[in-house]
């Protein structure tokens, strides 16, 4: 298939623009670091020239950007409309777990949208537009958890385990996550198929691991023996508030941690497809990865 890759320059996007490769896909880029721009509707028309299908995985996610609403949402109606004027046979998009954030329960794929930080808000606001715009295009939403690999965010997180950061909350909640390459394998998967097209699904891993299960893997793959300490939720935001509130342990981040994360993946289980990776395996690619980089 000619396949369209937005933010394929991403932690995502390269990986997955890989993948299509591997299995004989032609694939076109499209990312800002080429100098693309998803506000821009005449470069979305002609990025989707000549294409079955689109991925769409670009997004900003800087809460404090002043493009994140923009190119979030804007964006994303901007590459959907330009899809469905080529007539399109599917468009992938790329969304987050974040819009159930609220839910009490375990999320799944008819829990209703509860957003909480901007980020969140703008996927939900993109996944309704989207949603909205079935017939004019076959659609497919792709709902992932928090994704585990070596990226800049995962890379502050061992830092401060190494520091013997504590532990924010006692971490007892279930924190499901999704290694890259699932992640991957997961959106290679919904591609072309038929029962995939007008749905929306959760992936996530198999396993449902405790927050304080995830530091005790880091700290084992790390080789570090220590016990590990315990901060309240309301001190550790004190203590990013006088420290400016910004970075990996801001407010924001702190609250990411210290909620629950479980989530329901049996409809997209039922079809045929599981994450592979188990939380012990991903956190032990992810630190290898990550010394690799740093090499």
């Amino acid at each position: 298939m000619r396949v369209l890759v937005t933010g394929s320059r991403g932690f995502v996007g390269r990986r997955l623009v890989k993948a299509l490769e591997q299995k004989g896909h032609s694939v076109k880029e499209f990312d800002i670091e080429l100098g693309n721009d998803l506000l821009d509707t005449a470069q979305c028309t002609q990025a989707c020239n000549g294409i079955d299908a689109v991925f769409h995985l670009a997004a900003v996610l800087d809460e404090k950007s002043a493009q994140l609403e923009k190119v979030n949402v804007w964006g994303t109606e901007n590459i959907l409309n330009a899809a469905a004027r080529q007539r399109c046979s599917q468009f992938i998009f790329l969304s987050t777990v974040g819009v159930n954030a609220g839910c009490k329960e375990r999320a799944s794929e008819k829990s209703p949208f509860a957003p909480r930080t901007q980020y969140e808000k703008s996927k939900a606001k993109a996944e309704k537009i989207v949603l909205e715009s079935q017939e004019m295009l076959p659609i497919t939403i792709v709902r992932s958890a928090l994704v585990l690999g070596p990226n800049a965010y995962w890379e502050g997180i061992v830092k401060l385990v190494k520091k013997g950061f504590p532990l924010i909350g006692g971490g007892k909640q279930e924190w499901q996550t999704i290694y890259v390459d699932d992640l991957v394998s997961a959106l290679l998967f919904v591609l072309g198929k038929k029962e995939c097209i007008g749905e929306t699904f959760i992936v996530a891993e198999q396993d449902r691991p405790t927050l304080r299960q995830l530091y005790e893997e880091m700290q084992k793959q790390l080789g570090i023996k220590r016990k590990i300490k315990t901060m309240p939720v309301w001190l550790a935001k004190l203590g990013a508030l006088l420290n400016g509130n910004k970075g990996i342990v801001s407010c924001e981040h702190i609250d990411r941690l210290a909620r629950k994360r479980s989530y329901d993946t049996s409809k997209i289980n039922a079809l045929g497809w599981k994450a592979k990776t188990t939380m012990e395996e991903a956190v032990k690619k992810t630190i290898e990865e990550l010394k690799q980089q740093d090499q």
